[in-house]
This record gives C-alpha cells, structure tokens and sequence, in this order.
C-alpha cells in the first residue's frame, strides 16, 4: 500500500502543520522608545519576590542598575531566605522587604508579589523572578509599550543555557509559548490563556483591581489564575518573546534542580490549557514521538519506506529548529536529537502530574507545596 494512502501519514503532516499555527509568529517589544521623550513615560516599580536567591539575583541587580530608563523603586521581597539573599541585595545597594509571616493558603511567591504591590507607589508595577536580567533599554521600551497599550503584559524571557543537560528543557520552552495560544496567525482573536510567570508587568491601578496575587494566593503556577484574574476585569493580556530584552538562566544547580523546578507545576499548567489548544500540543508531540519510531520501524523494514520516515524526521527537526532559536540561545544538535528531550520531557509530565494530582504535594526552594494549601 502507498504510504500517501495511510491515515497514520496525513495525521502525522496535519499536526506537523499544528505546530506551524501554534508557534506562527513571536511578538518583541518594539525598539521605537530609543525615539520616545522619556519625561512623558509613566514611573515604574520593580518587584523581585526572593528565597534562597543569593547566587543568582546580582545578575538582575547589575541589569537594573544598566537601565536607559531608571525605575522609581526596586523592591525586593526577601521570602524568609535562609542563605545571604538579602545581604547580597543591600550590598547592590537596594532595598530588602523582610516577608510578613506566610498566611494560611498562600504560596511564598504570590504572597511576596502582594506584599510588594502594597508597598509600591509607581504607575507601573513590573514583577520578575530572581534568575531574569535585563537588557540596558528594557525598561524604556516596556514603558513605551504602556504608552500605547494597557493590560497585562508579560514577556517569557529568552532562555540562556551553558550546559549539555540543560538542552533537556528544550519541549518545556516550546509547549510553554505554545499553549498559551498568543503566537498563532489569528494573534489577539484567540484569548491568551495565561501569563508567563518570569516577567509580569500592569499598571498599579489594573493590578488591585483584578484583585493581584489574591487571586493566585494558593497556585503553584501563579501566572494562570492571575491573568484570569484580569481578564475577568476586562483587563486585556498582550504576551511577547524575551529575546532581545529579557534573558533568563532556569535550573544551572545540576539535573536534579532542572528535574525539581519544571515538575513543581508543569502538570497543573497544562491542565490549564484551553481544550482545543491542548488537543493540538498533544497531537504535536505524538507527532513528534511517530516521526522518531517510524524512523526505527522502518530501519526494521516495517512501516513506511526509509526515505519517507527521514524525510519527515527532518522535517520535525527543521521545524523545532525553527521553534527553538527563538525562545532560547539551543544548540542545532539539540534540534537533531530531539527524541532525547523529548523523552525527558514525557518522564518529567508524568513525574508532575503524579506529584500534584496524586501525592497533592510538590518540593520548591526547601518548601513542601501541598495543592491547594499553604506551603509548610
């Protein structure tokens, strides 16, 4: 039988073109604030939630530091840290919140980002996480941005890898901007579905009217309910690609720290996902897996003829190529051998998901997370 004539090919070529709409186009922050007055911009404060941060936020301190547009205030919310996270702030010469005592049903980061909020008086309120930098005008364009358009802005940063291992996050970048459905052609006519947790950035008014991290008070991945949160407000979300203007490094303490940090909340995220959208990532990713096994079923003489099952490997390996430039510094390798990360990345959704959903308990920077309540 001509392998044209088998379901399992076309099914194969349509979810290939799946990932073509859901990765179709990555939006940046403009570059016209270099021509923008910076008297008319609005004043903005800096949020850093911190625990256990002591090795990685003098990185985003220095880039703060570099800014074309200086923010009004940076606070850093110190999360009852056991190392020397808030004496490496102060030496950068900024300004360390001491956390109150965590209530009962609030996770650490939301509870830091509230407590923040409330002692900030700027226009705009922009949160980032500890392990983000920033590039020297990322203030003034996120600015700029707020210029012309307000709501919810939040910016996956671009992610800087260094080691071998650290290529095995290679799936959970791409389903991550995937899934949120802000990169198709249709762009704003799809919902977002959520927000990136890295860089969040509102207007202060917007922020305590959608209600804040109240409304993600007990989420591990507090992006989600949050976004919901001002949508349900009217309040609209613009998502945008980190490259060019916002760097991060995720995990660089070992495959264990890699292992911990993308199982504390993968599973209940993509259980977030719009359905449709979900049905489509997970097609995707079958895809992915059919394309690698047929090229095994066929060295085997099963299945469809070598040539066919190489080239719609390549083809895979070209279009995550594609994916993977633009959300991260990847290796072209990484892209050949994606059965490897792949792989990974199945192992590490099944280890989330059993840890949320069945032990209902998940382990982040020294806390024990339970689902749905305050962490110990």
């Amino acid at each position: 039988m001509p392998f044209y004539t088998n379901w399992t090919f076309w099914v194969v070529v349509s979810f290939f073109l799946s990932g073509v709409f859901l990765f179709f186009r990555i939006p940046v922050l403009s570059k016209r604030s270099a021509t923008s007055e910076s008297k008319a911009l609005p004043t903005i404060t800096i949020i850093i939630p911190a625990r256990n941060e002591a090795q990685r936020i003098g990185k985003l301190l220095d880039s703060i530091a570099m800014q074309t547009l200086p923010p009004h205030e940076v606070l850093v919310v110190d999360d009852e840290s056991t190392d020397n996270t808030a004496e490496v702030v102060r030496d950068k010469g900024f300004k360390v919140l001491s956390s109150q005592p965590l209530p009962e049903r609030w996770t650490g980061k939301s509870w830091a980002c509230w407590q923040g909020a409330h002692g900030s008086s700027s226009d705009i309120l922009i949160f980032l996480d500890a392990d983000v930098w920033l590039e020297p005008d990322f203030l003034h364009r996120l600015a700029v941005e707020f210029t012309h358009q307000q709501g919810l802005i939040s910016i996956q940063p671009f992610h800087i890898l260094h080691t071998a291992y650290e290529q095995l996050s290679a799936f959970f970048n791409v389903i991550l901007m995937a899934g949120l459905g802000a990169f198709t052609p249709l762009g704003r006519k799809i919902k977002a579905g959520g927000a990136f947790g890295p860089c969040v950035a509102c207007t202060r008014e917007d922020y305590f009217k959608a209600g804040g991290h109240q409304a993600s008070q007990s989420a591990v991945l507090e992006s989600f309910p949050l976004s919901k949160a001002f949508q349900q407000q009217g309040i609209p979300i613009f998502l945008f690609g980190g490259i060019g203007s916002v760097n991060f490094r995720m995990y660089p303490h070992g495959i264990s720290d890699l292992i911990e940090g993308w199982s504390k909340g993968f599973g209940s995220g993509a259980v977030s996902l719009n359905i449709p959208l979900l049905l489509l990532l997970v097609g995707w990713v079958w895809a992915c897996f059919n394309v690698f096994i047929g090229v095994i079923r066929s060295g085997m003489g099963v299945g469809f003829p070598i040539a066919v099952s190489l080239i719609l490997y390549m083809l895979f390996v070209l279009q995550i190529w594609w994916m993977l430039r633009r959300v991260g510094n990847f290796h072209p390798l990484t892209a050949v051998l994606f059965p490897l990360p792949l792989i990974f990345f199945a192992l590490i959704m099944l280890r989330s998901l059993f840890l949320i959903f069945i032990r209902q308990r998940v382990t982040w920077r020294g806390r024990d997370i339970p689902r749905g309540s305050r962490e110990k």
